[in-house]
């Protein structure tokens, strides 16, 4: 297993927004930062006066909040709580030494979206599912070899015990291109093609470019995953549009005591881009889905850490949960977008995705039973 304790430099609880490269602002005297994060606790409160988000300030993953500055999007200085009594959405960036964050949007809603109704309160016993992660990109020329597997695999019937997410990180004129620091942190090497599981296991590493071969190979993974690492918590959500975020209220039950952590991640299906295939692999590899968009992390390259919200210690039996908030970018096509929402837990020092669940936007997800 890869050790994600690296990737922990403080505990942190949501970080909305994706850095990108450095770059100036429009007075020339600061700069937009890959390194300094600003943090909020919670990215959704209710527009009561009382309800209050607080946020820290992160540079390189490490805690700088008493050395910098919060302002609104419009550069009126903020503290490090905030409340409102007026619905909409509120834009927040941090200064520290010369430098800037990016903006992170906190939406105030009296219509939080309602998770539904347990249907069995009493069962702990939930359907595992692996979260499938490839490493990807338009100009990858041995990539349509796992995209064909991974085609087959989804006609396959262990397509009810996975989610994929395409991680395209290979080239930046990518259509779908994602770029945050995903790859650092998982591909170490960064090989392509390239396929893990639950984020902590390697699917693909060799050099055998049979699609069939793949196909078996991941198959094997998926099967022997689930059942040698059983569910310890299951999932239910609903979501919504608000504005331009969407909006996504998660619960987790567990079986079994421990901390877990949760997360929400976008993905847009039909992005359309040509796919390099030197090879002939026969196929139309095209058209893109589930591809990542949006993941909140805290840190930053290969310090990152992907594992999500922690929800602190849960007993067995109980449910703990929290409200995402995701703002949808500028050529983005929310229509085509979805949900992945993950549930991590501890093994050893190290988180891993115990169980994940595709949603619709504007739809819920039950808990899942065996």
């Amino acid at each position: 297993m890869k050790s994600f304790s690296r990737f922990m430099k403080m505990s942190a609880l949501s970080v909305l927004a994706v850095c990108g490269l450095v770059s100036c602002s429009e007075d020339g005297k600061e700069t937009v930062s890959a390194d300094l994060r600003l943090v909020p606790d919670k990215t959704v409160i209710e527009p009561n006066g009382f309800d209050a988000v607080t946020f820290t300030v992160e540079y390189d993953g490490i805690d700088v909040t008493d050395e910098s500055s919060v302002y609104m999007e419009d550069g009126t200085p903020a503290g490090f709580t905030f409340t409102t009594d007026a619905e909409g959405s509120y834009g927040f960036y941090a200064e520290y030494k010369g430098e800037r964050s990016e903006t992170v949007t906190i939406v105030a809603t009296s219509t939080m979206p309602e998770i539904p109704e347990d249907p069995e309160p009493e069962n702990t016993a939930f359907s595992r599912k692996v979260l499938l992660l490839q490493f990807t990109g338009t100009g990858c020329s041995f990539c349509p070899y796992v995209l064909s597997a991974l085609k087959e695999l989804e006609a396959s019937p262990v397509r009810t015990q996975f989610v994929k997410v395409a991680c395209h990180s290979y080239n930046p004129d990518d259509k779908a291109y994602y770029s945050g620091p995903l790859a650092d942190v998982l591909n170490e090497e960064k090989q392509y093609p390239y396929v893990t599981y639950d984020l902590d296991k390697d699917l693909y590493t060799e050099n055998n470019l049979s699609s069939q071969y793949l196909f078996s190979q991941f198959r094997s993974n998926i099967i022997s995953e689930t059942t040698n690492r059983p569910a310890l918590a299951g999932i239910a959500a609903s979501s919504a549009l608000i504005g331009g975020n969407v909006v996504v209220s998660m619960s987790v039950k567990v079986s079994e005591t421990g901390e877990y952590k949760v997360a929400a991640w976008l993905v847009e299906d039909g992005i359309y881009d040509e796919q390099a295939n030197p090879n002939q692999v026969p196929g139309d590899f095209d058209t893109h889905n589930d591809c990542l968009r949006y993941a909140q992390y805290t840190g930053s390259g290969k310090s990152a850490d992907y594992t999500g919200v922690s929800l602190g210690t849960v007993s067995a039996g109980e449910e703990a949960g929290y409200t995402f908030s995701i703002p949808v970018e500028e050529g983005w096509n929310a229509e085509n977008c979805h949900l992945v929402l993950l549930v991590t837990a501890e093994d050893g020092n190290a988180f891993y995705v115990n169980n994940v669940a595709a949603c619709e936007i504007g739809g819920t997800v039950e808990y899942e039973y065996e």
